[in-house]
């Protein structure tokens, strides 16, 4: 983690900018039925970029942010592409075993299913907006954050040279 007492309260600023991108995201998503999300990520992908060589606490605190938001948008691509799939089958299963009276047992399992799979897909963006909100306050009060998961990648990312060194091998 970088040190957040070297950082100014410009950086720190822009670093709870970077956190609070993911409203822009979500936002932008849910008018455009997702394909905004790809297009708002590059936000917070923009600001690393910009700040990696002017300032490393933003640079890292943007590159969280936009590997954060990422990872939400195919967790909910894959868990919806899952769901579909198995609500599915259970209510196809369903529907053709209720022509023997078998199948309306199961409609209770598929209607459990139904409710659990939107709960999943309800879930995903709070989760999304309620990590980067705690980012934004935690970086703006100065104080260290990183996401799960996330953060740890970010900072082996900003420790890694970008570049491969120039001399030759000998």
């Amino acid at each position: 983690m970088l040190q957040e007492s070297a950082a100014t309260q410009s950086e720190r600023n822009w670093a709870m900018l970077a956190h609070l991108t993911a409203l822009l995201t979500v936002l932008v998503g849910l008018h455009s039925g997702g394909v905004g999300s790809v297009v708002a990520l590059l936000v917070p992908l923009g600001m690393y970029l910009y700040f990696r060589e002017r300032s490393p606490y933003v640079a890292f605190h943007a590159l969280q942010a936009t590997v954060f938001q990422a990872s939400i948008g195919i967790a909910w691509v894959v868990v919806g592409a899952i769901a579909g799939t198995v609500l599915a089958g259970a209510w196809v299963v369903t529907g053709l075993l209720s022509v023997v009276l078998v199948g309306l047992l199961l409609v209770p399992f598929a209607l459990g299913l139904t409710f659990l799979t939107v709960i999943m897909l309800l879930a995903l963006p709070v989760l999304g907006l309620v990590y980067p909100v705690r980012g934004a306050y935690l970086t703006y009060s100065g104080r260290p954050f990183e996401y799960p998961w996330v953060g740890p990648l970010a900072a082996r990312t900003m420790a890694s040279p970008l570049t491969p060194d120039p001399s030759p091998l000998s």
